[in-house]
């Protein structure tokens, strides 16, 4: 059957769904899941918990408490230390699978975007803790991304990036690809919530099914092309730019600007499930690949799950592997444990062997000036590296100049002397944000 996907294109085709994942005997949740906000566990050892039950909250704002749930019924074992997936050690909450499901399986009844009102969706999003992964490294709550361009009366747009920022991962896409429709109702909630002016939808310039977009049943939402082979190419500078530079900014009735909300195919998809469906986020689709793999999956994965459960059944390993990628080969973060649990933010594992290790020795800087030339936004990286690390004053206005990176991190990929200029950048704009 055709797919109305609009992002197919050869490397995706060879995907025709998505699977279950194996349900495992115990899920670690971490009580970190996203960016400056640490979950309060409120269950103790021997607590029975039913799949969906919340099992940590975090006060947000006054009146506005966020939950983290159980992925699956059980029996609370304790709560104690882990890795989790982006390298840092954090408290968990360890749950031992028991009883009866009370999402998985059963028939949902979809409730109409009409039925709810702004500040609705925008208490539903923040209770089922549904989190904005447009950016992996930075995922923030999506309700109070809401709440706050609300409270600011900010006239904003939604954009929704249907394919991958990481040139190394697939998954926004192919998730686009299996859940399109759901994706599309899911945007409408979403620009409901915020009263968009305009719905537009990044997509592959390349992709062989753009004429979905002529549909009348998708009138509301603007398709705009971009050429995704080229890297940076999902920020939302290079999307606002792609939009003033095509035909949409001619036709359209707003303009886009980066104060608007970008979101990915991933996150519509969980706000459709939570809203229209009223399912907490309790799992996640994740793409696993690699050499050490006889083939790549995308599988619907319980929270909390670790990669070593997930292994056996697709297939094992044909090759040990030396390293395991997390979001990608320039987004993501690279981890030793099979033992990770997957988390909300988790889009795609990568399975690499000792062959496709590169060397991580960091070296002396060279001046070669790589980086200067990499950088899309014109940066001099390796100068702002010597003044974060090797204190070599700088005046203010150019170490001020950090707040352009777009953490792309190409200045990583071409310094032959593999310092940690992206990293280090980020450090700097966060000081200077203080």
């Amino acid at each position: 059957m055709k797919s109305n996907n609009p992002v197919v294109s050869s490397i995706i085709k060879n995907y025709n769904l998505s699977q279950r994942a194996f349900l495992p005997k115990v899920v670690n949740i971490p009580l970190s899941q996203e960016s400056d906000s640490c979950y309060k566990c409120i269950v103790k050892p021997g607590d029975k918990v039913k799949e969906g039950d919340v099992i940590a909250q975090t006060e947000i704002e006054k009146g506005w408490t966020s939950s983290l749930h159980s992925s699956v019924p059980g029996t609370v074992i304790s709560t104690e230390p882990c890795f989790s997936p982006n390298g840092r050690q954090e408290f968990a909450v360890k749950i031992k699978f028991g009883g009866a499901l009370s999402y998985l399986g059963k028939k949902h009844v979809e409730k109409a975007a009409d039925s709810f009102s702004q500040n609705d969706i925008v208490t539903t999003l923040i209770k089922n803790g549904v989190i904005n992964t447009f950016k992996t490294a930075v995922p923030e709550n999506l309700g109070v991304q809401i709440a706050n361009l609300n409270k600011n009366n900010d006239s904003s747009n939604l954009v929704v990036r249907l394919f991958d920022e990481d040139p190394y991962r697939i998954t926004d896409s192919l998730v686009s690809k299996f859940n399109f429709d759901e994706i599309v109702k899911g945007a409408r909630i979403i620009a409901k919530a915020i009263n968009a002016k305009g719905i537009v939808f990044a997509i592959d310039q390349k992709s062989e099914e753009k004429a979905v977009f002529e549909n009348p049943d998708y009138k509301d939402i603007y398709a705009l092309e971009m050429k995704i082979q080229r890297y940076p190419c999902g920020t939302p500078r290079e999307i606002v730019s792609a939009f003033i530079r095509g035909p949409l900014s001619k036709i359209c009735n707003f303009k886009l600007s980066k104060k608007d909300l970008f979101t990915d195919s991933s996150t519509v998809y969980e706000v459709y499930k939570a809203i229209a469906l009223g399912i907490p986020s309790v799992d996640k689709l994740v793409h696993f690949s690699g050499n050490c793999l006889n083939a790549s999956c995308v599988l619907d994965v319980k929270l909390g799950t670790s990669i070593r459960d997930i292994v056996p059944q697709i297939g094992g390993f044909i090759k040990e592997p030396a390293d395991i990628i997390i979001n990608g080969m320039l987004c993501g973060t690279s981890v030793k444990s099979l033992d990770i649990p997957i988390t909300k933010y988790v889009k795609s594992v990568e399975f690499l062997s000792k062959k496709n290790k590169n060397d991580e020795q960091i070296y002396s800087c060279i001046n070669c000036g790589n980086c200067r030339f990499a950088c899309p936004v014109k940066l001099s990286p390796d100068i702002l590296y010597n003044h974060t690390v090797n204190f070599k004053l700088l005046k203010e206005n150019f170490s001020a100049s950090s707040l352009a990176c777009i953490e792309c991190g190409l200045c990583n990929t071409v310094c032959p002397a593999r310092l940690p200029l992206c990293q280090t950048i980020k450090v700097l704009k966060n000081k200077l944000t203080e």
